[in-house]
């Protein structure tokens, strides 16, 4: 520290001066000053920085792909109303391939070809405390043709409806003692047109389980008397039951190359 030194008529007198200049260059600090105040400019620049990062979205059902493929497998209860016998007792097989169009966030087309099995058969008959098997079958199996509309429900539900076309490819029937009469009687019509409606439930994007129900819109066969002597008034329509489980493929996405 620097201090000039002055006698004057002998009285030696000591200048402090540039060490209160040094000390008058520290600004003071008020005693109301706090470290908050030293976070806060630090905090708007933070709340500005987040203010402009853009916001996460929801994901986009185009990014998924537009056309998504189908596999399908499902067993039905079937009948045919209007043969005399009730219940679906006939156990059919169902099972295909399709497409699916998301065209929309909430909506869906789908088209598929399905091989199904329908029919109808006689359940046990109770007489007299005894139990005996009734043979009575008819089997009626088709290539389908599905056409549907489907509601999206957040990803989690799927409803639709359509019509089903099909293609007779197989024809069969027997009385109840067992007796063929397949080439007896009166063939079904070679194309059914049924009306469809179904509720399924998606299971991580890739799975579906779920229902439908299939009724035809036209007669498959008209209203004649036939050897088993029955009297079919109004004529027969398919009627049917499905619970089936369906795997969603998912448009392949390319990998990018790093090089």
């Amino acid at each position: 520290m620097a201090q000039n030194t002055t006698i004057k008529n002998g009285t030696i007198s000591i200048d402090l001066g540039k060490k209160k200049q040094q000390q008058d260059t520290v600004p003071p600090r008020s005693p109301y000053s706090s470290d908050d105040e030293d976070a806060a400019p630090k905090a708007k620049k933070e709340r500005k920085q987040a203010a402009a990062e853009p916001k996460q979205q929801a994901p986009d059902y185009r990014k998924e792909g537009l056309f998504k493929a189908l596999f399908t497998a499902g067993v039905s209860g079937c009948q045919i109303d209007g043969d005399g016998y009730g219940g679906y007792n006939y156990p059919g097989f169902e099972g295909g391939i399709g497409a699916m169009v998301r065209f929309h966030k909430f909506l869906s087309a789908s088209l598929g070809i399905d091989y199904t099995m329908k029919g109808a058969k006689q359940a046990f008959v109770f007489d007299g405390g005894s139990q005996y098997l009734q043979l009575y079958r008819v089997e009626v199996d088709y290539i389908a043709i599905p056409v549907t509309l489907n509601v999206h429900a957040k990803d989690l539900i799927m409803v639709n409806a359509g019509l089903q076309p099909g293609f007779l490819t197989r024809f069969s029937e027997r009385t109840s003692d067992g007796q063929d009469i397949t080439n007896q009687v009166v063939q079904p019509n070679p194309v059914d047109l049924e009306v469809i409606g179904g509720l399924y439930f998606i299971i991580k994007k890739h799975y579906m389980l779920g229902g439908k129900f299939s009724y035809s819109l036209f007669k498959i066969r008209g209203p004649d008397s036939f050897s088993t002597g029955l009297s079919r008034l109004v004529g027969e329509y398919n009627n049917d039951i499905t619970i089936s489980f369906t795997y969603i493929l998912d448009t392949v996405k390319k990998r990018k190359n790093i090089n």
